[in-house]
């Protein structure tokens, strides 16, 4: 019997002083917890530089891929009131995020890592945020929990891009910092100081970066108008003063007016639309890369043994998680109706048949780990040891997942039946919902792509025949990054028609409206009289992609199709094709310039 006390006494954390652990990977682990309480922010840069290392260390180096070379342009505009006009024409979102990379530009230059780097900052100090809001309701160990788990899921790719969406996760982190700052223990004595005019005017701004920083950010400032509705209905009164901080950002919404007057039908590839089985793959991307670290947080917070300590009243309440119906449930919706925007949104999309992108739902980041560190601090009150526990899981699986994943494959099998080291890969990461199953290339060009070269340098493949990139992604990097002799021979080719009947998306199908407003250097063709023009050109994309035509109908049309090699240096790895056009399958009235 007194083993058993003794172990359920190691693990509640309570050794009495002067009494050695038997157990040296306990004392570790006790001793690292005390470092990380004792140094939180220490802690905190630690971890996020080596996760910001394995996820980001390539930001300052990528060509800016097609999205980033939108927000580069604008950014660049002439004058602001020309930049206001491209947020509203060409690339619907409100202005601040291109406020900024201009500023970041103007004062680093005009490079990539200088146009995406508002959009890492802004996401580093959205951690920090939500590590500090942790630490301040449970302890840093908890904190490392939330981050860990942010870093866990793949989708803080969208970190590193110059695209808005890292802005609004900060401006939301940052609201609910200042806002529940503002609803904390209200009927204790420091109430006056949760409501200095800084907090509130912190609240105003958050607001405004919020609503200015991406239309979907409207969505998030509602949870938090749904939060407050909350909170009046259990306090009986309302918080005029939170809700005056909270109304006056709305006029923001002024700045959608000229976003939702701009219409234009575009079809969308099938593939790219929001559906249910693409909208439970969002939410599965975030569990399936976790799945040991949560299971261990579920069973933790169910069977985590309590010690009469821990059974004993605190006077902190907001350290325990112990708070007021007023705060808690208003907090719990919150989450909660963040946690269901991308399903909104996905169902929205669905209706208006648009496409849907995980980084749409960027926000989810907060309930997602905000939930589990919050819960396993609150079971285990604050106990650093079952902290510990999930921090070495969740790096576990961060190592495993990424810089890991290659030598885990390679040695596995020396060491383990390969039955049992698949099942052990699944439990680092379980499999994706869906899978593409569509093949690079059609079968008659299967054996041409195996034997194709690496290609480095577009300039000496054919350097007299015109470059047609086969959709406007990879136009208008090549355009960008290419060297002047290379653009002078690029094309991308329209022709709506045949981009509804074959990829069913129309995406790029306006974009000679670009001419004029981006320096674009490469041309802009109907595709008829483009090859009536040119019968033998050289053509760059992947065969199968969604948003694709060119390559296809070529194919349909039974031109003669080469593959010369592949070019690595696109967002997606595309197959370099010498055709000849071997007869028009054009309508006489459609070739005409």
């Amino acid at each position: 019997m007194h083993e058993i006390a003794h172990t359920r006494t190691l693990m509640a954390g309570t050794v009495a002083p002067g009494e050695a652990s038997p157990f040296i990977t306990v004392r570790l682990l006790r001793r690292l917890a005390v470092l990380i309480d004792t140094f939180p922010w220490v802690a905190f840069v630690i971890t996020t530089a080596g996760c910001g290392w394995i996820r980001l260390s390539g930001f300052p180096f990528h060509f800016l891929d097609h999205d980033e070379l939108f927000t580069y342009y604008i950014a660049q505009a002439p004058t602001l009131r020309r930049l206001l006009e491209l947020t509203h024409t060409v690339d619907l979102h409100p202005p601040l995020s291109y406020l900024l990379v201009r500023a970041s530009l103007a004062v680093f230059g005009h490079t990539q890592w200088a146009c995406r780097l508002p959009s890492v900052l802004a996401f580093f100090a959205a951690t920090a945020l939500l590590f500090w809001l942790v630490t301040r309701l449970v302890t840093p160990m908890y904190g490392l929990i939330a981050i860990l788990l942010i870093w866990n899921v793949p989708i803080t790719y969208s970190a590193g891009e110059a695209r808005p969406y890292s802005l609004m996760l900060f401006s939301a982190s940052l609201l609910l910092v200042f806002w529940y700052r503002c609803i904390a223990n209200p009927d204790s004595e420091s109430t006056k100081a949760q409501r200095t005019p800084w907090r509130i005017a912190a609240v105003t701004l958050s607001s405004f970066g919020l609503l200015l920083s991406h239309v979907l950010g409207l969505l998030c400032f509602a949870a938090f108008l749904a939060a407050e509705c909350v909170r009046w209905a259990l306090r009986g009164n309302s918080d005029w003063r939170l809700w005056r901080a909270l109304l006056v950002p709305l006029v923001s919404v002024l700045a959608y007016v000229p976003l939702f007057h701009t219409s234009a039908v575009i079809l969308f590839t099938d593939k790219y639309r929001a559906t249910p089985l693409r909208i439970a793959g969002f939410y599965w991307e975030f569990l399936r890369f976790v799945p040991v670290p949560l299971a261990a947080i579920l069973l933790l917070a169910i069977f985590w043994p309590r010690s009469q300590a821990d059974l004993e009243p605190r006077t902190d309440p907001e350290k325990t998680g112990q708070c007021s119906p007023s705060v808690f449930w208003p907090s719990a919706c919150l989450l909660g109706c963040l946690a269901l925007i991308p399903l909104v949104v996905g169902a929205v999309f669905a209706y208006k048949g648009m496409a849907f992108f995980d980084r749409y739902g960027v926000v989810f980041f907060i309930p997602y780990c905000l939930i589990p560190a919050l819960l396993l601090g609150h079971r285990a009150r604050r106990n650093p040891f079952a902290g510990m526990i999930v921090v070495l899981l969740l790096l576990a699986s961060l190592i495993f997942n990424t810089i890991g994943k290659g030598w885990l494959i390679e040695k596995m099998s020396a060491f383990v039946p390969p039955r049992i080291g698949a099942g052990l890969m699944y439990a680092l990461a379980l499999p994706l919902i869906y899978v593409p199953s569509n093949p690079l290339v059609p079968p008659h060009l299967g054996a041409e792509l195996s034997a194709a070269k690496q290609i480095e340098d577009l300039d000496s493949i054919e350097p007299s025949l015109p470059v047609v990139a086969n959709t406007g992604l990879s136009f208008l990097e090549l355009d960008h990054q290419g060297s002047p002799a290379l653009v002078r021979r690029l094309y991308l080719l329209q022709d709506k028609d045949a981009a509804i009947a074959i990829a069913k998306d129309t995406v790029f199908e306006n974009y000679d409206r670009l001419i004029g407003v981006f320096p674009l250097r490469g041309s802009i063709r109907p595709y008829c009289p483009f090859t009536s023009e040119h019968p033998r050109f050289l053509a760059i994309g992947a065969y199968n992609h969604p948003q694709g035509w060119v390559l296809k109908r070529l194919d349909a049309e039974q031109a003669q199709m080469r593959i010369l090699g592949t070019y690595t240096k696109t967002t997606e790895e595309a197959q370099v094709y010498e055709v000849t056009v071997t007869g028009s399958h054009c309508q006489p009235d459609s070739v005409r310039p």
